[in-house]
């Protein structure tokens, strides 16, 4: 939108109906002397408060400061979509980052070493965890990121992320053999960690014995036992441990180190492995898991691999119903049942001077007319077919198609069933498909 958040007059107006953002403290046990910074703090905490406030009142999940032609460029993100939202000059931008870092006990000064932090904030009556991650882009220059997290909010259960029925039981039945491994995966900062303890909650906790072994931060783990190993102990050690206490599921975090990994795989006939890997889609992984332990191992004990991707939800305020013609329904194998599917409302006609625009229609969602985001998901199964294709060289198209003829659930095909369920439209399932473009910041809530 073009905001300069350095202009104290800016947007006089529009300020005197919306609250400014309250900081809490830092987080993690620090302690910013926000005395010892005094011209910092009087130049750089308005316009850092406005921006922060602002992000917050557009719904934003991420605000990114980044340098950018001489200035500094601010973007929030809203429901996976990144909009611009202005630019302040060079020096008065890098002031704010310096800020943002000392109310997150970093050192503002330090420009040539990443630093991650988090501020504790309240806006609207509402709690934040502001988390901040700088990355030094060239020497002295950096860019800035605050993710925005709502502390009572967790998404750790599968109800939590929407999971079908249809998967839980999937996941459910493969924990059931007590043996194997179940990997969720996707790239960096797609939430693959929590859908990996998603499908740990998977397990009935009433008939297995279930450990923790990996560091899951603050995240919390229900009905799962958390392993201390033994000082001197390595991993066969301790997974011996944990077989004599008739342990039959490990929570095993991570998969990145290729001995690990071998490790891990030696034992799957005796214990149940979940965790996560770092791959772009389940045919990655398995390519990833082949490199570490060969296309055997992983036929043998790889039971399935889960990914997900996150859709815009549309407004339940404005949202506009409508018949499927046959040729769409053919198109979509919808089921005869489906009578009705959902859209987001036409923009006026421009001819009719008089018609209400979309942001007049809807208050809530000012016109976009997206609000939240559901998951949908992948699941690799590693089935007899699968089995050989993967032993035979596991090529990433021969996977898919494999997948596609078992009808085995597939990012695409679940969006279908968002679109089913009157939670998105075709029109976003195909957006987010393709590659993202620049969008104007959408507007305020309104108090």
């Amino acid at each position: 939108m073009g905001r300069d958040f350095d202009d104290d007059d800016n947007d006089e107006e529009e300020e005197d109906d919306f609250e400014e953002v309250l900081f809490q403290g830092a987080m993690f046990g620090r302690e910013p002397d926000l005395k010892k910074n005094p011209r910092l703090v009087n130049a750089a905490r308005p316009p850092v408060k406005r921006m922060i406030s602002d992000g917050l009142a557009r719904r934003a999940h991420m605000i990114v400061l980044e340098p950018a032609q001489g200035r500094i460029a601010i973007r929030f993100v809203v429901d996976g979509v990144p909009y611009p939202a202005g630019a302040v000059p060079g020096q008065r931008g890098v002031a704010m980052i310096q800020m943002i870092k000392l109310l997150a006990g970093l050192n503002p000064q330090e420009r040539s070493e990443p630093q991650t932090g988090g501020i504790n904030a309240e806006f609207d009556d509402k709690k934040y965890e502001l988390m901040i991650d700088t990355t030094v882009l060239k020497p002295g220059v950096e860019r800035l990121r605050i993710r925005v997290e709502d502390p009572k909010v967790s998404y750790l259960k599968p109800s939590d992320v929407g999971m079908p029925e249809n998967l839980i039981k999937d996941l459910r039945e493969h924990t059931n053999e007590a043996s194997g491994i179940i990997l969720a995966c996707g790239p960096p900062e797609t939430g693959v960690t929590s859908l990996s303890i998603c499908a740990l909650h998977c397990v009935d906790p009433y008939l297995y014995s279930v450990y923790n072994m990996a560091d899951v931060g603050n995240r919390e783990l229900t009905n799962v036992t958390d392993f201390e190993p033994e000082e001197g102990h390595d991993l066969e050690l301790s997974l011996d441990r944990l077989i004599r206490r008739e342990a039959d599921i490990i929570y095993s975090g991570e998969f990145q180190d290729p001995s690990t990994v071998q490790t891990i795989f030696d034992f799957a006939d005796r214990l149940c492995f979940v965790g996560e890997i770092r791959s772009a889609n389940p045919a990655q992984a398995i390519k990833q898991l082949i490199e570490w332990v060969g296309a055997d191992k992983v036929a043998q004990h790889v039971r399935g691999i889960l990914t997900q991707k996150l859709i815009r939800t549309l407004c339940d305020d404005c949202k506009q119903a409508f018949r499927p013609n046959p040729q769409l329904k053919r198109q979509l194998q919808l089921d005869e049942a489906v009578k009705v599917l959902y859209r987001a409302p036409a923009p006026p006609d421009p001819e009719d001077v008089e018609a209400p625009t979309i942001e007049e229609l809807c208050e809530d969602c000012d016109g976009l007319p997206y609000h939240g985001r559901a998951a949908c998901f992948e699941f690799l199964n590693m089935t007899d077919g699968m089995k050989e294709v993967v032993s035979s060289g596991a090529d990433p198209e021969a996977i898919r198609k494999q997948m596609h003829d078992e009808k085995m659930t597939t990012i695409q095909r679940d969006a279908v069933r968002l679109v089913v369920e009157g939670k998105t439209s075709l029109e976003e399932v195909q957006r987010s498909f393709r590659p993202a473009r620049k969008k104007r910041a959408p507007k305020r809530r309104r108090r």
